[in-house]
């Protein structure tokens, strides 16, 4: 839906915010191929491991051995990961990943989506109240757990540098680098895992074409037009 409002009036700001369950499993599709489609919209994961609204079911990004109301021992298989999916589609232009729990930092990050040219993919860690209410939690009580991902070009961290002492210079025109950040390991990583401007956007594309066509479309009526006197 959000793709048919931005090709109808491309002059508008379009943002989607969806959940880990919205987006990775019944959403997959549309996730992966509006990434491919790179329309200049923004889309905001919340993603708190569970189906929080559904009252606690395990989800695709559910860590491995959380509990819930579906899997009581535990979920039985690693969580999926949004970043490395999202870095392994075609013409994917902006991958980033904020913390809920640093307000500047997450300001940050969905500021610079929305000036990106084209489609725009933010996970934002966060916690669900009721079921969740652990996840991230070491990395909300410790700095350490947490790495910022730091380069001119990516997510400013003015004011955060004396809490966030663990970080990585990483250049997010750099895709291969990305994708070996975007791996799972024992830190909590935060910031613009990559951003490329120069990708086909579709409107734009879609409306160079349609362009094209009306075009020819006109010249053959010409022409068509010249036979018949």
């Amino acid at each position: 839906m959000a793709i048919g409002v931005k090709l109808r009036r491309p002059d508008l700001h379009v943002f989607v915010v969806m959940g880990d369950g919205d987006c990775c499993s019944i959403g997959a599709g549309h996730w992966i191929h509006t990434t491919r489609y790179n329309p200049n919209m923004v889309a905001l994961m919340l993603d708190n491991g569970v189906y929080g609204l559904t009252k606690n079911q395990t989800s695709p990004t559910s860590p491995q051995g959380l509990p819930s109301m579906t899997q009581p021992k535990g979920a039985y298989l690693p969580g999926l990961n949004p970043i490395s999916t999202t870095l392994g589609v075609t013409n994917a232009s902006f991958v980033a990943q904020t913390g809920d729990w640093i307000p500047e930092h997450l300001y940050q990050t969905i500021s610079a989506a929305f000036h990106h040219r084209g489609f725009s993919f933010v996970r934002i860690l966060q916690r669900c109240p009721k079921f969740t209410d652990k996840l991230f939690m070491d990395a909300v009580r410790d700095p350490n757990a947490v790495e910022l991902m730091v380069h001119p070009n990516g997510i400013p961290t003015t004011g955060l540098d004396e809490i966030y002492r663990n970080q990585v210079e990483h250049d997010p025109s750099d895709l291969n680098s990305a994708r070996r950040l975007a791996e799972l390991d024992d830190k909590v990583r935060l910031g613009l895992f990559y951003q490329n401007e120069s990708l086909p956007v579709y409107e734009e594309v879609r409306s160079e074409h349609l362009q094209s066509a009306d075009r020819k479309i006109e010249l053959l009526n010409e022409e068509l037009d010249r036979y018949a006197v």
